[in-house]
């Protein structure tokens, strides 16, 4: 049996003046909230400014916080993203030399230590320290923009990862819906992160619960 369904909205979907507002409304109805730092050379986009830590300090919440690091030196950044509340710390495999370290330094600060994989990136190589790990998160677009056209063929990485590991949570990312989700979650993901699907809905609290009821199915 998987871990249990957890959803986990993206803030990078929400106009910056409307964050701390949705962050509000949702908190305690959500499992964690998703948060993309982006330094403009892992990935071709910047958020480092729009998500820095004294921000992410500022959101008080119930539900955990994730930070996503699309960073070239991940590390720089643990210790001030951990001070600001973050229950995992995810970085990303291709930009790391060491991950075993990587995992190491950041379950030091007593939180979790999350990898994630871009498309062109097998499940394989995490087969080193796939046991060390808590979170791995499978990237279902190119990282660096939200709206993407969610990759099926990303769901041959997450039934491999379940079957190596079964009690692993396994997250994903990028054009996930509610229908795209059902994929997901039958592949064997149980962190379902939704940004667009949620927040640029027509109603965004209707879809948030189209989400949680996929957690009771």
């Amino acid at each position: 049996m998987n871990p249990k369904t957890q959803i986990s909205p993206s803030l990078l979907s929400l106009p910056e003046d409307q964050v701390k507002e949705w962050v509000k409304k949702i908190d305690g109805k959500v499992d964690s909230f998703h948060i993309d730092v982006m330094d403009n050379q892992f990935v071709p986009n910047f958020t480092l400014e729009r998500f820095a830590p004294p921000f992410v300090a500022q959101l008080k919440t119930k539900s955990q916080k994730h930070v996503h690091l699309m960073t070239e030196i991940p590390s720089k950044y643990y210790n001030t993203y951990f001070e600001a509340g973050a229950s995992v710390i995810i970085f990303h495999e291709e930009a790391v030399k060491n991950p075993t370290l990587e995992v190491r330094a950041i379950q030091k600060f007593g939180i979790r230590a999350g990898v994630s994989i871009k498309p062109n990136t097998p499940a394989s190589v995490l087969d080193d320290y796939l046991e060390q790990v808590d979170f791995v998160l499978v990237m279902t677009v190119e990282p660096g923009f939200g709206g993407q056209s969610f990759m099926s063929e990303q769901l041959d990485k997450v039934k491999e990862l379940r079957a190596k590991r079964p009690g692993l949570d396994i997250g994903v990312d990028g054009g996930i819906n509610p229908e795209t989700a059902k994929l997901c979650l039958k592949a064997g993901a149980n962190i379902l992160i939704a940004g667009n699907a949620i927040f640029n809905a027509h109603d965004p609290m209707a879809a948030l619960e189209k989400f949680n009821r996929l957690k009771k199915e």
